[in-house]
């Protein structure tokens, strides 16, 4: 596997702003393939006489209805492994419904326009289509003439796509598309680890690849996607944070294009084995035993080999998987001889790696910590436990009070981090509010670097304040 990035990852695709909090996850042009493919997967189990088909294809054209209210059509196109819609690539789509896409291109399908007024045995036609054999539709004349012959008229299926999309044009991907694919490949890979030892890293490629492509822009709604902690840090949310701090890092220290993947795809997957380790010392709300911790120190060794099939620059996620808890100093494990230091790219994940651990504790026992408290934890362990030149690309990247960090200002108005200083970790940019505000509405915005007069006096505690940080910087959901 070679980490060096697809033609769409090098063309121009960039971040959008995901859709306000009024759009509806039914008015997503994605919605349509996942109501094909809930039709598709039912009529393939259960037959095409199954009585649930039909108020799912129902609910299929209530989609349909809804999202053409305003279009007469909708074109979604496959281009590498990945579906589109109006060169918006669908991420998350192209993830949770990947047997889908396979089967629309194994018949040669790469474009499926769906025009309004579309009926149930339409539908159901190209559900049939779907589930008819590649040879018998090829001796038929293909896609669209089986679906001709059975006179659909409001959907068409083309080989080939669009031309904006065949020559690399710009293209767009939602922030929390992203996010959320990201801990679908991450919770699909934990599956596959568990059941056999190949991994299928496809689409953790692709979505690796379209962060590091869009990293240059929405920099601060990316940073709060992995920052700002506002749901249960599991271990797939944990990985997709891991990565994005990486990538972020990268951008921060220069990394070429293809390291920088590199580094994401290692990100991504540097606790993969820890799917090996039994799930009550994983879960366990206590201190972990002797023993126990011991049996979780494994996962370094079980993630080492469970990518050592990797080639070419990707044989690095080996290496970042065994060394990300051994310290810049070697004090931690596993035990490594022969060098002074672990490689680069697992020093720059061990220290995200902290970051994101100690903001968002998942044991009883340990509170989660803020993430400018974190922050001074990275910068205290500099020169022992992390890499003392990475530690301070981390707090310059981050800032000494990250986005999302609560703050009073030395002239008493309260507010929120939205984004680091440019070039001061101390002096970032705050959205100033009123805590006792009954609607969140932003009173001001202040770049205390280009303000000098004025400064962070303290850091509040959100919880104290009844402050809910995401309405004011809203992360990837």
């Amino acid at each position: 596997m070679s980490a060096s990035l697809s033609p769409v990852a090098s063309s121009g695709l960039r971040l959008v702003p995901g859709p306000g909090t009024e759009t509806s996850a039914r008015q997503r042009p994605g919605t349509i393939l996942r109501g094909i493919s809930r039709v598709w997967r039912t009529a393939t189990l259960y037959g095409k006489d199954h009585p649930v088909l039909e108020r799912l294809t129902t609910d299929l054209l209530g989609v349909v209805e809804t999202l053409l209210a305003e279009r007469p059509s909708l074109t979604i196109v496959i281009h590498e492994e990945t579906f589109f819609v109006d060169n918006t690539m669908l991420l998350e789509e192209s993830v949770h419904v990947a047997p889908l896409l396979g089967e629309l291109k194994k018949r040669g399908v790469l474009g499926v326009t769906v025009h309004r007024g579309l009926e149930v045995r339409e539908a159901l036609a190209l559900v049939a289509m779907l589930n008819t054999p590649v040879d018998e539709l090829r001796r038929q004349g293909g896609a669209a003439a089986w679906l001709g012959q059975r006179r659909v008229e409001h959907i068409v299926v083309a080989s080939g796509r669009p031309a904006a999309i065949a020559s690399g044009a710009s293209v767009q991907v939602e922030p929390h598309d992203a996010y959320r694919a990201g801990v679908r490949v991450m919770e699909d890979l934990y599956g596959q680890a568990s059941s056999g030892p190949a991994l299928d890293l496809k689409n953790a490629r692709i979505v690796v690849e379209s962060l590091v492509a869009t990293l240059t822009e929405h920099r601060s709604s990316l940073m709060a996607a992995a920052v700002i902690k506002n749901f249960d840090g599991d271990t797939c949310r944990h990985s997709v944070n891991v990565c994005i701090l990486s990538l972020f890092m990268a951008s921060r220290l220069g990394l070429d294009r293809s390291r920088t993947a590199t580094l994401g795809l290692s990100a991504l997957l540097h606790d993969i084995g820890k799917v090996r380790v039994p799930i009550e010392i994983l879960t366990k709300p206590a201190r972990l035993s002797e023993a126990e911790w011991t049996i979780m120190q494994r996962h370094t060794l079980y993630g080492a080999q469970m990518l050592s099939e990797l080639s070419g620059l990707a044989r690095l996620a080996m290496v970042v998987a065994f060394e990300h808890h051994a310290n810049y100093d070697l004090t931690g494990y596993p035990r490594l001889t022969g060098r002074q230091h672990p490689h680069p790219l697992a020093r720059i994940v061990q220290i995200v790696d902290a970051f994101d651990a100690a903001t968002s504790a998942r044991r009883a026992y340990r509170r989660p910590v803020s993430p400018a408290q974190a922050v001074r934890f990275v910068r205290d362990g500099a020169g022992g436990v992390y890499d003392p030149g990475l530690a301070a690309a981390f707090v310059c990247e981050f800032g000494m009070y990250p986005v999302g960090t609560v703050v009073e200002l030395d002239s008493g108005a309260v507010g929120i981090v939205c984004q680091p200083g440019a070039c001061d970790p101390d002096r970032p940019r705050v959205r100033i509010i009123d805590p006792r505000a009954m609607t969140p509405v932003v009173l001001d915005e202040v770049d205390l670097e280009a303000t000098p007069e004025r400064s962070v006096a303290r850091i509040l505690d959100a919880g104290d304040l009844g402050i809910d940080v995401t309405d004011y910087v809203a992360p990837a959901r």
